[in-house]
């Protein structure tokens, strides 16, 4: 896990022409105004790790470690981090005026620690910095060694979660550098990280596992301290065996290189970082925004992380809203669909089982009718079966006398007549009444033999006699049916 993330961290300084080259005619303009001190720095730091920094004097050392211990404020970039930071300098962090005893009280105020851990950690700074009676003096009267004992107890005991220590181990004696060396260890062992700047790469070597080479204001290598720390001396090795001509070309070229720095190279990197998370172009000026004046927690890492305390840092919520919008968009159009399909699904299943019901109630009604139907026919057909028998009768009383079965005979013939016609003109006005009493319709797109019966005032079954469908309740959109007028 990180326990800070620097990242695209440029600092530039102001240039001052000299009077006499004004004299001369010399102009300040945009293009000499400045020149960057630092020039796109990206690193982090892990937990108990300790990484070190090197580089020739004027590569922007110190100017990195005061930028993050939040002396000084850089011009672009940004720092994560939610973690105490001490830092240990003999220039910076003590207060000259009062004594080295104040000075170690003071800090502990503004750690807001209590008097009694307070107490307890005043003591272990004293007995740590080995002051003796100069803990009473003013700290304007130290010398720069005592300066950088008293600097280190405090930033070691003092609430050390990430501990910056610009360029004092080589002002200590050497009992009291591994006295040093003992704490720093014990305090890695348990979580503390460390960025270390120092002259000697031996220093580096003994307490760093990944290492920082600025060349420059720029970050020439990061990685395994070893590695950089060879590439370093390579570079010190050709430096030195230039010529002075060289030598001076040399430095020339890369103060010159400082001068012409583009700051819109690194944030053009930055913008790229945005757009891969789902930003536009139309988000420019947010971007730009956080870049070149919030300068506070990464934008990036503040999307996963909620503990950023500057809001204007964060993207916008009235530009995130189109985001989540159309997220929350896609979800309810699903949802929509989800249900709607539901409640159809659901209709019209309740429409089939009433279909189904009313198709089993017409069903047994028809197989009423069809049982009523033929105990009338088996009642009519024993009527005939006894008027057969009487007629049976008569034509043998008939051969007993012709005069009476020609009378009878001739009865007969004019019944038979007299039903038939009887029975053509009921069948005739049985035709017309049906004709008269149902009427053609066409079935609509999705209407069901159920909605017509209720529709015409009828029942399922009638609607199958008049149109022979049977048992069948299948309509076809567009078909032509009899029903009741």
């Amino acid at each position: 896990m990180a326990k800070i993330e620097l990242k695209y961290i440029s600092k530039d300084n102001p240039l001052m022409i000299d009077r006499k080259d004004r004299g001369k005619g010399v102009v300040q303009t945009a293009e000499n105004d400045r020149f960057w001190e630092l020039r796109g720095i990206s690193l982090n730091v892990n937990d108990g790790e300790a990484v070190g920094i090197v580089g020739m004097n004027g590569s922007g050392k110190g100017t990195l470690l005061q930028i993050i211990a939040g002396l000084t404020q850089q011009t672009t970039g940004f720092i994560t981090t939610s973690n105490h930071i001490n830092y240990a300098s003999v220039t910076d962090g003590l207060l000259a005026e009062k004594t080295g005893l104040e000075n170690i009280r003071t800090r502990i105020e503004q750690s807001d620690i209590d008097n009694f851990k307070g107490d307890h950690l005043t003591n272990g700074v004293i007995n740590f910095s080995e002051l003796g009676q100069w803990l009473y003096r003013p700290v304007k009267e130290y010398s720069v060694g005592m300066r950088a004992r008293l600097s280190l107890g405090i930033a070691l005991y003092i609430q050390p979660e990430l501990v910056l220590i610009d360029d004092l181990f080589f002002l200590l004696d050497q009992d009291f550098f591994q006295k040093t060396a003992d704490r720093i260890q014990r305090l890695k062992d348990i979580g503390v990280s460390f960025f270390i700047s120092d002259s000697r790469g031996l220093n580096v070597e003994s307490f760093c596992e990944r290492t920082l080479w600025l060349q420059f204001g720029q970050q020439q290598d990061f990685g395994p301290t070893q590695d950089v720390l060879q590439q370093y001396q390579y570079f010190i090795d050709y430096y030195y065996n230039l010529s002075l001509p060289e030598q001076n070309d040399y430095l020339a070229q890369k103060q010159q290189e400082q001068v012409d720095f583009d700051i819109n190279q690194i944030y053009e990197e930055f913008k790229g970082e945005q757009y891969k998370l789902g930003y536009t172009r139309k988000d420019e000026p947010r971007m730009r925004k956080a870049f070149f004046v919030d300068r506070g927690v990464d934008p990036v890492n503040h999307k996963t992380n909620k503990a950023q305390s500057d809001p204007a840092n964060q993207p916008e919520q009235k530009e995130n809203k189109p985001q989540k919008s159309k997220k929350t968009g896609w979800y309810l159009t699903l949802a929509t669909i989800v249900v709607l399909g539901g409640g159809w699904w659901y209709a019209d299943s309740q429409h089939l089982t009433m279909t189904s019901k009313q198709a089993a109630e017409s069903t047994k009604l028809a197989s009423r009718k069809k049982a009523e139907s033929s105990s009338l026919l088996a009642a009519k057909k024993q009527e005939d079966s006894s008027s057969e028998k009487p007629a049976a009768s008569s034509a043998n009383k008939a051969k007993t006398s012709k005069k009476a079965s020609d009378e009878s005979a001739k009865k007969e013939s004019s019944k038979k007549a007299s039903s038939s016609s009887s029975s053509s003109s009921s069948s005739s006005s049985s035709s017309s009444s049906a004709k008269e009493e149902t009427q053609t319709v066409n079935v609509g797109s999705g209407e069901t033999i159920g909605e017509l019966a209720q529709k015409y005032a009828t029942t399922v079954a009638k609607i199958q006699e008049l149109n022979n469908m049977g048992g069948s309740v299948d309509l076809t959109a567009g078909d032509s049916i009899k029903v009741p007028k």
